[in-house]
């Protein structure tokens, strides 16, 4: 296996950690929903009881809410992830994981590390070669 092929190995499989990691993260809002869903429920009958308002319930369902889309967002972007490294393993869809690398710059650090590590190997003209075969 020559360098280039083991840049893109490595960079494939720190794609597949991170994934890991995100998906690990997606966790914390998992519990998050939980303790919202058990919580919810008592406050609505409680201010129902009091004829309270329902700027509680609303906060109720909007921290569910909320907590449902972190959940979806981490699963797509673990996933976009896994997707991104096995196209650098099959040296195929170059742009793809170009701007899969892109989007990983914002999250801070991890996420930048693997953004700016995949965005320079991909670069390269040796790389490029072996994406267009």
């Amino acid at each position: 296996m020559d360098r280039r092929q083991e840049h893109l190995r490595l960079i494939a499989i720190f794609h597949f950690v991170y994934a890991g990691l995100v998906a690990l993260g997606s966790l914390m809002p998992i519990f998050w929903l939980m303790a919202a869903s058990v919580w919810w429920p008592e406050l609505a009958d409680e201010i129902r009881h009091e004829g309270g308002g329902a700027s509680a319930l609303a906060t109720g369902a909007l921290t569910m809410g909320f907590a449902g889309f972190a959940i979806l967002t981490a699963w797509v972007w673990a996933v976009v992830l896994v997707m991104s490294g096995r196209n650098i393993l099959a040296q195929r869809n170059h742009t793809f994981s170009l701007v899969v690398a892109a989007i990983a710059c914002l999250s801070v650090p991890l996420g930048t590390i693997l953004g700016v590590s995949t965005l320079v190997v991909l670069n390269r003209e040796e790389t490029r070669e072996l994406f267009s075969r």
